[in-house]
């Protein structure tokens, strides 16, 4: 590389989406096919739905989840005076890419001052669109896992990153996240504590440890003794999903029993355990008493 070249290298929050499903729908094709009728046609076109149509759906929620999150501005902004919107604004700016890839997502926002004044913003939007990615997903009958971690990377072409980030998230997400969860790295876990930490008076200082710590309290800690965005949380209940809260829960909870059934049917013993382990997470956080009754799995 020439001196024009230069490497600008930084710290990144880096995520990876992967739904779930993909190979065994592509398990039997090969060229496209020769229809001898209309149900072989029907059958194909049914395969194309499952595949490129639920890649289709998923990047259309993720494109609505950043819209909203990135554009989110709350009304009492026009209440500030000019020099505090300003201010607000500041502190709310992100710099926040997504690429697309195959089946899956990837996210990544930096964390090195000169791209934004509160970069924990990044993480913030990262933690809200995963997490609502994945609930949905369930709701959808499109489950999806990924990953989230922090690491060194560079954007060697604008929008395009490289580095160490973008490995270390692909390994969580491949070989860590297992089931249909968003698992997140210890590296992010510490960069949120440090943010708690934080001790500058001044009011970026201020808002780094709010959200820093709305984000801490959208995890929950795993079997595996790695951290998750716990969607079912209060936090997010309360800051994201509101009123569509209970039901996406039904919907995925129907889902979850209905594929739990399956690979127990199937003697299907990895995907069996994870649908159990899911279902667990759910039964843990149900909607009332009663509704907690009506969605028990039978013995």
């Amino acid at each position: 590389m020439n001196n024009e070249e230069r490497l600008k290298l930084g710290h990144y929050c880096v995520s990876f989406i992967d739904l779930l499903g993909q190979r065994l729908e592509y398990q039997n094709e090969g060229l496209l096919p020769k229809f001898d009728s209309d149900e072989e046609k029907a059958n194909f076109i049914n395969k194309l739905k499952n595949t490129i149509g639920r890649i289709n759906d998923l990047q259309r929620a993720s494109n609505t989840f950043l819209k909203a999150a990135l554009g989110y501005r709350s009304p009492e902004r026009e209440l500030l005076p000019p020099d505090q919107q300003r201010l607000y604004d500041e502190m709310k700016e992100v710099y926040f890419k997504q690429q697309r890839w195959s089946d899956g997502l990837f996210y990544f926002a930096p964390l090195m001052e000169g791209k934004a004044k509160c970069p924990i913003g990044g993480v913030y939007t990262m933690l809200v669109s995963t997490g609502s990615l994945c609930f949905l997903g369930l709701a959808k009958k499109m489950p999806l896992r990924g990953s989230i971690d922090i690491a060194w990377a560079t954007e060697f072409h604008e929008g395009e990153l490289y580095g160490a980030a973008v490995a270390k998230a692909y390994e969580l997400e491949n070989y860590v996240a297992q089931y249909p969860r968003i698992v997140v790295g210890p590296r992010v876990i510490d960069y949120l504590t440090d943010n708690m930490n934080n001790s500058a008076p001044d009011i970026y200082g201020q808002y780094n440890r709010a959200v820093a710590k709305t984000c801490y309290d959208m995890l929950s800690l795993d079997s595996d003794g790695y951290h998750f965005v716990h969607y079912l949380g209060d936090v997010f209940h309360k800051i994201v999903t509101r009123d569509l809260h209970q039901q996406l829960y039904q919907e995925s909870m129907t889902f979850i029993l209905e594929q739990r059934e399956k690979w127990r049917q199937e003697r299907n013993t990895k995907l069996a355990f994870r649908y159990d382990h899911l279902m667990s997470y759910f039964l843990g956080y149900p909607l009332s008493k009663s509704q907690a009754e009506n969605t028990k799995p039978s013995a």
